[in-house]
């Protein structure tokens, strides 16, 4: 379901899809006749929206009978004009023929274009500034083991539209009625944009600085392998079956989970303590951690309850990185250490100028959250802090962090409760709000080099990269990230600049941004390609 209210980067992104389906024959037709019905559905649908957090809404929509009957008539007469009945002429074939060979077919075309549609009605009369497509409460069976034979039970949960829709049965008599539950966005002015005081650091490369380059370089060939025995250390992966109970109930099982020896979530909840939990033990013990559930989980009715989760170790893997020996330069072409060190100091050197301007965009960045009053809570959403996550999973891979490093910290970014969560998050309004007034976007030429050059510093072909960013659907990610540098580009160059020299290990680091809990990083990661 594409969003009308969606940052700028994605209201672009749905523009541009506009443009391509009216290149289509008979596509404006399709335009004028959903804005017809959207139009038509805005006057007649009931509308309840009750708060369910801050910046979260619980909207609940009727479609009247009428509403629905008119549509269900319409897709039927349409249906019955070109449809090939056997004995019957095309177009004269009977209504209750039609109806009973096409009912389910149409029910379910009607059934999603009412639910999309009215949906799109409701927040645009309720005047509601939605973040991202809702999430619909729908009512599913599971199948749930413990130990014993499986069984069937019913539990309410919040899902996408598209699996809403395959349980969301359109009503024989009455209104149609569902209930969602959506994002807004605050509320909050921009302070002056103009004379932003910055610090320009001027750094020097020192020996320090070297080694701990020459670390990044090797942990970027590291491995990780399997540990036979001994004990568990901090950042281990454990594999093994993983349950997770609420109410004495398996809500959620899975025969291989893998989980790293450091706090993360696991389906949505935020295992605090699974580190410390999970350092010191060894295969076939079982680790266990109770948390909260957060109130905006899938499972509706586990919110705000305590869960179990448990994990039984039946492997161990380790991170292995390779020794600074003559082999290991040899594999990369030098023929010493000194060789070595070299070549990585003038390439730190060439990269000071963008570390430099990395440390002033920081500043800006940083003047913009303290100038910028607004309420954003902790728990806002999973699928909103998802994407910021993602965005700085997307700077992380664009520097050549090692992967076992950028998923250390993304975990860390899901799991802290920190008031940085809310920076990261505040931070992403700010930015969308000034590309919204001053006019800011990104080419489709400044994506592919910025693909590029992500594709360079990790030793890989363009279009691999590109791939990997498409099917991780980080690609707005890139998108959001790209329009925010031009925004501080802009800043910069109107900012009020003094100047600064430090060591590079001295030079200051940006604070990792931290964001509430979400679901288990499962699924395709960023490839392991060393520089």
């Amino acid at each position: 379901m594409a969003n009308k209210n969606a940052t700028v980067g994605e209201q672009e992104a749905a523009d541009q899809a506009v443009v391509d389906n009216e290149a289509e024959t008979g596509s404006e037709e399709e335009l004028n006749a959903t804005e017809a019905l959207q139009k038509k559905l805005k006057e007649v649908v009931k509308v309840v929206v009750q708060d369910v957090g801050p910046l979260r809404k619980q909207v609940t929509i009727t479609v009247p009978r009428d509403a629905v009957a008119e549509q269900l008539q319409e897709q039927f007469d349409e249906l019955r004009q070109g449809a090939d009945v056997p004995g019957f002429r095309k177009g004269r074939a009977p209504m209750k023929l039609i109806e009973k060979r096409f009912g389910h077919e149409v029910g379910d075309q009607v059934s999603s274009s009412l639910v999309g549609n009215s949906y799109y009605a409701a927040i645009e009369r309720e005047s509601l500034d939605v973040l991202g497509d809702p999430l619909l409460r729908v009512k599913v069976k599971e199948k749930r083991r413990d130990g014993g034979a499986a069984r069937e039970v019913e539990v309410e949960k919040l899902v996408g539209v598209d699996e809403a829709l395959k349980h969301l049965v359109l009503p024989k008599d009455g209104d149609l009625t569902y209930t969602c539950e959506v994002d807004v966005k605050p509320e909050f002015e921009l302070p002056r944009l103009e004379k932003i005081p910055v610090e320009k650091t001027k750094i020097t490369i020192d020996d320090d600085g070297v080694d701990e380059e020459i670390r990044r370089r090797m942990a970027l060939r590291g491995k990780f392998v399997a540990v036979e025995g001994g004990k568990t250390q901090a950042d281990d992966v454990l594999t093994g079956a993983a349950k997770v109970f609420v109410d004495k109930e398996v809500v959620h099982s899975e025969d291989n989970a893998e989980l790293a020896a450091r706090d993360q979530t696991y389906d949505g909840l935020p295992l605090y303590g699974f580190g410390k939990a999970a350092t010191g033990r060894k295969i076939g013990d079982t680790v266990s951690v109770e948390v909260t559930v957060p109130d905006d989980h899938r499972l509706v009715g586990a919110r705000g309850k305590t869960a179990r989760f448990e994990l039984a170790v039946a492997q161990v893997k380790r991170l292995e990185i390779p020794k600074l020996d003559n082999d290991f330069l040899s594999s990369l072409g030098f023929d010493s250490e000194d060789e070595f060190r070299q070549l990585l100091r003038e390439q730190m050197e060439r990269a000071v100028e963008q570390q430099v301007r990395r440390h002033m965009f920081n500043q800006i960045e940083q003047y913009l959250l303290k100038n910028t009053p607004m309420e954003v809570p902790a728990g806002i959403s999973q699928r909103h802090t998802e994407r910021i996550v993602s965005r700085r999973m997307m700077e992380l891979y664009s520097q050549g962090v090692p992967e076992a490093e950028i998923f250390k910290q993304l975990d860390e970014l899901r799991t802290s409760a920190s008031a940085q969560a809310a920076d990261e998050i505040r931070q992403v309004f700010i930015m969308t709000k000034i590309a919204k007034e001053q006019e800011i976007a990104v080419s489709e030429e400044e994506i592919n080099a910025a693909i590029a050059e992500i594709a360079y510093r990790r030793g890989m072909r363009f279009d691999r990269v590109r791939d990997e960013i498409i099917g991780t659907n980080n690609l707005m990610t890139l998108y959001s990230r790209l329009r925010d540098e031009k925004i501080l580009e802009r800043l910069l160059a109107d900012a009020e600049v003094t100047e600064k020299t430090v060591a590079e290990t001295e030079k200051p680091a940006k604070k990792a941004s931290k964001a509430p809990a979400r679901k288990k990083t499962t699924g395709k990661k960023p490839s392991k390609d060393a520089d």
